[in-house]
């Protein structure tokens, strides 16, 4: 479904808190998001860590938000408004800067710019750029009023060895997928990630989506279709919808549960 918008791939709608979590595009796919509503009043933030606009934009990383300089950025830390503006666009609060990247508001000034938006996208997860990850206890951190949570993977993972070059968090990657260093990770290595208690879906809030990420001339509807296959019929129950998409050019597609 190539002329298919991602958020109608989601299913958004007026009001939604979106949540991103997982590893290997979800920056990328907010800043989809974000561009595709800019014609609505639009809240980015984060409640972990993420990568400025502008850091998102260009040959090393990618997306859809070419106009994301012109976002407007509220720092919380500095007195921020709740929302940047009440008008239409992007309005990107943080609170404050380390380095390249931006860090949580205040939860109260989040809870209220959320509440204040036609839709809130917000990145609620961390890998350190790599492709996959484990998680630790206390992540990923989403809010109770997030309304749908995106749960993302790579498919072009698939076949890669397993080593911390890939996986944040490498040791607690294998203890959850039954991995071993140096091996390939294969299909059913992100099933385990899917579908471990302790995996990409271990705090959610609301609707439940799977994106799959992949890159342009690769099979990836047809990989996404064969992982969904392997998933426990409790885990596929669990989910609200599948997607499987290359964001950076802008196809996706829905994958049958």
């Amino acid at each position: 479904m190539t002329g298919m918008m991602y958020s109608d791939a989601l299913g958004l709608v007026p009001g939604d808190v979106a949540a991103m979590i997982g590893s290997g595009g979800k920056t990328s796919l907010l800043f989809r998001l974000a561009d595709e509503n800019r014609g609505r009043r639009v809240l980015v933030s984060t409640t972990t860590k993420m990568f400025m606009p502008h850091v998102g934009v260009g040959s090393s990383r990618p997306c859809s938000a070419a106009g994301a300089v012109d976002w407007d950025i509220s720092d919380a830390g500095d007195g921020g408004r709740p929302m940047a503006a009440p008008t239409a666009g992007i309005h990107l609060l943080h609170g404050g800067k380390l380095g390249e990247k931006i860090i949580a508001p205040p939860p109260g000034q989040l809870a209220l710019a959320c509440a204040d938006a036609e839709l809130a996208l917000l990145e609620c997860d961390g890998s350190k750029g790599l492709p996959l990850k484990g998680w630790a206890a206390y992540e990923p951190v989403v809010p109770n009023f997030v309304t749908v949570t995106v749960g993302v993977l790579p498919l072009w993972a698939v076949g890669q060895a397993v080593g911390p070059e890939l996986v944040h968090r490498v040791e607690l990657f294998c203890a959850l997928t039954g991995a071993e260093i140096g091996e390939p990770v294969t299909p059913a290595h992100l099933a385990a990630v899917i579908g471990h208690p302790a995996g990409l879906f271990r705090e959610t809030q609301g609707r439940r989506v799977l994106f799959l990420n992949y890159r342009q001339g690769e099979p990836g509807p047809e990989l996404a279709e064969a992982l969904v296959k392997i998933l426990p019929p409790a885990v596929r129950q669990g989910l609200d919808a599948v997607l499987a998409g290359d964001v950076h050019s802008g196809t996706v597609r829905r994958i049958e549960l």
